[in-house]
């Protein structure tokens, strides 16, 4: 994702960073060329693939930076979705826009309301580049799972029991030895504490010992790639495992 470009403007900067997962439809849609639609009467699933979008893929904003429309066109049915047994929480990364991103942890017991993006080959190939391309997430196939559609799936299916992912190997940021579920997200039964990313990241300039403002520590992490790359070192010094039950890894 290094080609889209980052905002000039402070305000615009920080609106990025603190935004994250940025604006979720709480209904399933379709995402055409930079548009959300409304869920059409008929979907074509021909070719695709259920790709779970568990942060700012299941919104249109980031969809739209990685599927440009000026670069081509793109149809992608998003359904919204209930993943069993599972949560979202705050991955061990910052992002060259200043957000610490989301990776996903098997919690039994509860349940996390995320999207399933339907992709074609071509799709899937351009969303590994954004995905993969850093080296924090691996694409993987879960098998095994409960993953609840709000709208009917291919042949009418409202269930899922096998869906793909991107997963970060390196485990969750761990607060107080708990992961920090994404507050964003609506879940049911979480064990553990929620925050948004600005309470994440202001958790991380604490434990970083850094006397600058949040808005002052994001911007800077966002001009400098030493600094970002010193800030996930220091998550990833108390990390914990995340735990991806019966997940197979299919692209490194």
């Amino acid at each position: 994702m290094a080609s889209w470009p980052l905002p000039d403007d402070r305000a615009a900067r920080l609106a990025l960073a603190t935004g994250y997962p940025f604006a979720i439809p709480d209904r399933s849609y379709l995402f055409e060329n930079g548009v959300a639609l409304p869920w059409p009467a008929e979907v074509d699933y021909r070719d695709r693939l259920p790709v779970l979008a568990i942060g700012s893929n299941q919104s249109p904003e980031q969809l739209t930076r990685k599927f440009d429309p000026r670069h081509g066109s793109h149809r992608i049915p998003v359904t919204r979705a209930w993943l069993a047994d599972h949560d979202v929480v705050f991955a061990t990364h910052v992002t060259r826009y200043g957000a610490i991103p989301a990776n996903l942890h098997a919690v039994p017991g509860m349940r996390v309301r995320l999207a399933v993006t339907w992709l074609d080959p071509a799709q899937l190939e351009m969303m590994h580049r954004t995905e993969i391309g850093g080296g924090n997430y691996h694409y993987a196939r879960l098998d095994g799972i409960r993953l609840d559609l709000e709208h009917p799936g291919p042949g009418g299916i409202t269930r899922l029991d096998s869906a793909t992912a991107y997963l970060s190997p390196f485990g969750f940021l761990a607060h107080e030895g708990q992961p920090l579920g994404l507050a964003a997200l609506p879940a049911e039964g979480r064990p553990h504490p929620a925050a948004t990313v600005a309470e994440a990241l202001d958790h991380l300039r604490r434990r970083a010992k850094d006397e600058r403002s949040l808005e002052d520590f994001i911007l800077a992490a966002m001009a400098d790639e030493t600094i970002r790359r010193r800030l996930t070192a220091l998550i990833r010094e108390t990390a914990l495992p995340a735990a991806h039950d019966r997940a197979a890894i299919l692209k490194r």
